[in-house]
């Protein structure tokens, strides 16, 4: 699922009302904030989107969690590492004493694009109201400014800083192999794409993920295995094949095979 952590070397002053009111505002639509008996709980309820179980109907949800433990960074090596657009993502997370969590429940039979739009309409409000150090996207594992998401907020959600993350790896056991892969597909009910390759440059293999990425967001999960993609080159095609993701987190993803000579490692038959 989505979610993303505000840092904070203050106690956060937070008016979740004023929230509700602008998340409302940005989505155009009715959002309920039930009463909390934790203070450091708050729901919103997207009750203009009742999902039909079999024995009730619910709202999907955005939650916000406070906390005021300090952050352990190096829990956060991993996030810091692949920030590529944030390279002060250590320094900033550094020294933070709270933490506001903004995460979703009760959304995985929303259409993605629609279960983006409800997050990102919270997160939004919140992020125009605080001032944190950083914000943490957890789902696509980076570090992101705030001046930088708040700048995108006229573009759509899945196009913001945060959203989704091409990550970049070398495989330190075979010189000259290097992987490139998403993350943040997966957590919205499709799934992410990975790239094994050798002597190709991890900028235009990166163009490459992220087309598919856009073409998979669009049109949902019509790609499968033995499907072609286009590649570097104009009129080039890439075969797709589900495999095991390479690089933790444990999940199926769709590898992208470059082809002889630019595939690396071994492909599942």
């Amino acid at each position: 699922m989505q979610a993303v952590e505000f840092h904070f070397h203050e106690p956060p002053i937070i008016d979740f009302e004023a929230v509700r009111q602008r998340a409302s505002e940005i989505l155009g639509g009715e959002i309920e904030m039930p009463a909390s008996e934790k203070d450091n709980a708050h729901l919103f309820a997207h009750v203009e989107h009742m999902i039909e179980y079999a024995d009730r109907a619910a709202p999907p949800q955005t939650w916000l969690l406070q906390s005021d433990q300090p952050i352990k960074i190096e829990n956060y090596a991993a996030d810091i590492q692949q920030s590529w657009f944030c390279r002060d993502a250590e320094s900033l997370l550094a020294g933070a004493t709270h933490s506001l969590l903004v995460t979703e429940m009760l959304s995985r039979r929303l259409e993605p694009a629609t279960r983006m739009q409800l997050f990102h309409g919270v997160l939004q409000a919140v992020a125009e109201q605080l001032e944190p150090v950083a914000m943490v996207a957890k789902h696509s594992q980076q570090v992101v400014l705030v001046s930088d998401y708040l700048d995108a907020v006229d573009v759509p959600p899945i196009k913001r800083p945060g959203s989704l993350n091409m990550r970049f790896f070398n495989i330190s056991n075979t010189p000259g192999d290097k992987l490139m892969d998403t993350r943040g597909l997966t957590e919205i009910g499709l799934h992410d794409l990975q790239c094994h390759f050798r002597e190709l440059e991890p900028n235009d293999v990166s163009a490459v993920l992220y087309n598919t990425a856009m073409y998979v967001f669009e049109k949902g999960l019509v790609l499968e295995s033995g499907h072609t993609v286009e590649g570097i080159e104009p009129g080039s095609k890439w075969r797709c094949q589900f495999e095991n993701a390479l690089v933790p987190p444990e999940r199926q993803v769709l590898d992208l095979n470059p082809g002889a000579p630019y595939a690396a490692g071994r492909r599942e038959e």
